[in-house]
């Protein structure tokens, strides 16, 4: 039986402009990246520039949701294994195959845990659907019926997606959205398919005050950091358990960050 229901996203910038990064933009994006993380320090009040704290950052983003409650809640995690099936239908599935297959390879070497690809939908536990931003309240109303989406949610979200766990706070079956065009449109099709992947596997929340890190929208990266790789690590550590309440895990996980830290 579903105990919980989580629904994140990617958010758009506001006005909804258009921004992208070509290969010949990357002194450009190392200045920005630069800008950004100043910018972070000094609206987090961190002093150091180099990386928030790991074990605070665990606690914000695996143990709060970025939409709904906002009391700490309890690990979420999977168990079994992730089995995952894409359905593309707004074309270039080759790229997007391409894309989510290297993810997920990269988070099946970061955490140790069973995650692959299924070309049986039937035996898939997380759909991955790519779709025209037209199509998408359709395909909301399509797989993940009863959910209450709005308008505003709907048209600020660039991806997203839903998981349920059981009444133990293990993640059961998950579902990430991405409207292609809409992605592309934003230079951020490889960033969505990174962020949404990772997410469903219990990193949830998002924070300005977690960093450098694309659990961080005011972010422009598109690939895991080094922060990222290593909550990864925590949360799938054997003695990280589905279910743990804040009291019970933080202590397991400021040990954990300090081995990365040293």
């Amino acid at each position: 039986m579903n105990a919980d229901h989580v629904a994140y996203g990617c958010r758009q910038a506001p006005g909804r402009e258009f921004m992208s990064f070509s290969q010949k933009g990357r002194k450009l994006r190392t200045q920005v990246r630069a800008i950004a993380v100043a910018a972070c320090v000094l609206c987090t009040g961190f002093e150091n520039p180099f990386g928030a704290d790991l074990a605070r950052s665990f606690e914000l983003i695996a143990l709060q949701n970025e939409y709904g409650d906002r009391h700490w809640m309890p690990v979420r995690k999977w168990v079994t294994p992730v089995l995952i099936f894409l359905d593309s239908r707004a074309g270039l599935k080759d790229i997007q195959l391409e894309l989510v297959s290297a993810h997920v390879a990269r988070l099946r070497q970061i955490t140790g845990h069973e995650i692959e690809l299924t070309d049986d939908r039937g035996m898939a536990n997380v759909v991955v659907v790519f779709e025209r931003e037209a199509l998408l309240r359709a395909l909301v109303d399509e797989l993940l019926p009863g959910k209450n989406f709005t308008d505003e949610f709907l048209n600020s979200s660039i991806c997203f997606a839903n998981f349920n766990v059981n009444r133990r706070h293990e993640i059961r079956n998950a579902v990430v959205i991405i409207p292609t065009d809409r992605a592309r449109a934003y230079a951020k099709l490889p960033a969505c398919v990174v962020e949404e992947l990772t997410q469903i596997l219990g990193l949830i929340n998002d924070s300005v005050e977690v960093y450098p890190s694309i659990f961080n929208d005011a972010s422009i990266d598109d690939e895991l950091s080094e922060h990222d790789i290593n909550l990864l690590k925590i949360l799938y550590n054997p003695r990280i358990r589905p279910g743990m309440t804040r009291s019970e895990v933080m202590p397991i996980v400021r040990e954990l960050a300090a081995e990365f830290q040293r």
